[in-house]
């Protein structure tokens, strides 16, 4: 029997107000992730570099996250909720002033240095979302809306930037970033008031009793789920980073190609809703699997396309099961996450997950075509169907909300 970990902490209120705040949140901590494709171009354009040197410059963000993903969860800990306030707010005003400084500046290091400090604060976000949601009765639920209403609003800033006439060389989307922060962080500085009052301690993780006996069966679990992280980002990954080159070969002109994956990415947000469907709550296991029925299924279109049609659906396909699955696989973790740092090093194993879908499929594509990225994609989501099916056999509850 696996043992529920249950910390004696009240867990945040499912209000419409604080799935609001929690969206906002973690709209502010993925919005350069999602957005890094028009990041790229800009910045080439901007500073002058060319294509290897612009994603390396853009590239230091994701440092910033990265250290923050690790660092924040260990201090978080430690630190009383006056201090946890603080360090979210302070966040929430460098990032806008990184966003907007960026805007205005052509200098490479200083460049660097403000994407260094916006990796930084998105990592705060995205950890205090962790802590809010961790050992939460209600987590998929929750995931499913926070997921869907963050990726609504990052989403939809990119589709109207994409559609501005200089958005390949001017300030217009860091502009837009610095006001999504700002007009966002009215609401996510209010995070921290949805947080336990207590911290549970973190546990040992091989304590010689039966709870740390179950613990070890959990831990297992979040492994095999993590597993199922590197598959099916490492696929959303390789073919969002040809998705350009694979729109170019089929004829699609660059603005088309952009309009395109930013509606299919809009729209997309909605399949994080799919697991709460009533039919599906009980069936975590079925509903993943047929997410990577559909992801499987959308990379072979995408490569097989003739035209913008098959182009749009395929990638909107694509993300629709990606979002499923990030959604049931997050609230797994939740469900069993104490104070988290399990989601936070969830993100530390996405961003490896990502440099291998990148480089991967860049050099597949180069090498053996469409074809080459369909046979990597269904590798990587074959191994993740055993994986999943083991890590959602058994499901997790979770301490009651108020």
């Amino acid at each position: 029997m696996t043992t529920t970990p249950v910390p004696d902490v009240d867990a945040v209120k499912t209000t419409a107000g604080s799935t609001l705040i929690l969206s906002s949140v973690w709209a502010l901590g993925i919005g350069g992730t999602t957005m890094m494709p028009l990041l790229v171009t800009n910045t080439m354009a901007r500073l002058r570099l060319d294509e290897g040197q612009a994603t390396l410059m853009t590239g230091i963000e994701m440092i910033g996250m990265l250290a923050g993903c690790i660092l924040l969860p260990l201090l978080s800990r430690r630190w009383p909720a006056a201090v946890r306030s603080g360090a979210t707010a302070v966040a929430l005003v460098l990032l806008a002033l990184s966003q907007m400084l960026t805007a205005w500046t052509l200098s490479p290091p200083v460049f660097g240095a403000l994407r260094l400090v916006a990796g930084l604060c998105e990592s705060q976000m995205i950890v205090m979302v962790g802590i809010c949601l961790a050992c939460h009765r209600d987590a998929e639920r929750l995931w499913g809306m926070v997921l869907l209403l963050s990726g609504l609003a990052v989403a939809g800033v990119f589709t109207l930037v994409s559609l501005l006439p200089d958005v390949a060389a001017g300030e217009g989307v860091w502009i837009a970033l610095a006001l999504l922060a700002a007009v966002l962080g009215v609401a996510a500085v209010r995070a921290p008031s949805l947080a336990p009052a207590r911290l549970a301690p973190h546990p040992l993780p091989f304590a010689p009793t039966e709870q740390g006996a179950g613990r070890r069966r959990l831990g297992a679990g979040v492994w095999l789920a993590w597993g199922v992280f590197l598959g099916v980002y490492s696929v959303q990954a390789g073919v969002w980073a040809v998705s350009a080159l694979q729109g170019e070969r089929i004829g699609l002109s660059l603005p088309t190609i952009g309009t395109l994956l930013a509606v299919s990415s809009l729209l997309g947000f909605f399949g994080a809703v799919v697991p709460a469907i009533p039919v599906l709550a009980a069936r975590r296991g079925l509903t993943v699997m047929g997410a990577l029925l559909v992801m499987f299924a959308s990379v072979a279109c995408f490569f097989t396309a003739d035209g913008a049609p098959m182009f749009f659906t395929a990638q909107l396909m694509l993300n629709a099961g990606f979002y499923a699955i990030m959604a049931v696989l997050n609230s797994f973790i939740s469900a069993q996450d104490r104070d988290g740092t399990l989601l936070s090093q969830s993100v530390v194993v996405t961003f490896a997950a990502v440099a291998v879908g990148t480089v991967g499929a860049g050099e597949l594509f180069q090498d053996a075509g469409g074809l080459g990225v369909i046979v990597f994609s269904l590798l990587a989501l074959a191994v993740s169907v055993p994986l999943g099916l083991k890590a959602l056999r058994g499901r997790v509850s979770a301490s009651p909300a108020l």
